[in-house]
């Protein structure tokens, strides 16, 4: 039986801070995430766009003021739990990122998500761009590698793309560990749209690295995918 990662959570000096600064950090990249849309889909006049772009430009710059250097990396959790907020599928501060909330399912090995996507993961005309659906279910797929208490990273992905997927759906992405060994896992999942059909397939092999081998022999330290 898998050992869920929460089990070697480390606490944190002042949880409720820690819980109320990532709310707030959530709930700015939602807005930047809901700005972006709307500035894809505006159909306002050139000189309001001219306006609206000086706003965003000093909005920006306030912004600016105060930046971490380099990578986010990976950041603790309330609950003491490391997670990678800057993560383009599922981090919390990153506006780009899709709702992409990931349960899983130790005992299974299973990981599952749904979501919704709008104009801003387009490719084809009406439909999600193939590259966002690939790495949707690379974060799934490698969700569900974490559940073998081994956490891996992407040695290989291999996708098939069955029909389009469309947007403005509610899609649902499962994934299931077919076979583990000490330091690999085989994943497999799918994208199914909102009549149920398999609209993108994935296999997975997720490695663990050599240089978190030792930490991770006994059990998982983080849930980042």
């Amino acid at each position: 039986m898998s050992i869920p990662p929460g089990l070697l959570a480390q606490p944190v000096a002042d949880p409720q801070a820690r819980a109320a600064r990532i709310e707030a950090e959530r709930t700015l990249a939602r807005a930047v995430h809901h700005l972006a849309d709307a500035t894809l889909r505006t159909r306002l006049s050139d000189d309001e766009l001219a306006a609206l772009t000086t706003e965003v430009q000093a909005l920006t710059a306030r912004l600016s003021t105060n930046l971490i250097e380099g990578s986010l990396g990976l950041r603790r959790t309330a609950e003491g739990r490391l997670h990678d907020p800057g993560n383009p599928m599922t981090g919390h501060r990153n506006a780009f990122a899709p709702p992409l909330d990931i349960d899983r399912d130790y005992e299974k090995h299973i990981a599952s998500a749904a979501v919704t996507l709008g104009a801003l993961y387009e490719g084809p005309p009406t439909c999600v761009h193939g590259g966002i659906s690939a790495a949707m279910l690379d974060q799934v797929l490698g969700a569900a590698a974490t559940t073998t208490g081994k956490p891996g990273m992407t040695a290989y992905l291999n996708v098939t793309y069955r029909q389009p997927t469309f947007l403005f759906q509610r899609l649902t992405i499962e994934a299931r560990v077919t076979e583990m060994s000490q330091w690999k896992s085989l994943v497999h999942g799918e994208i199914r749209d909102a009549q149920g059909h398999v609209t993108v397939e994935a296999e997975g092999l997720f490695v663990v690295p050599k240089m978190a081998r030792d930490l991770l022999a006994a059990a998982p330290l983080s849930d980042a995918p």
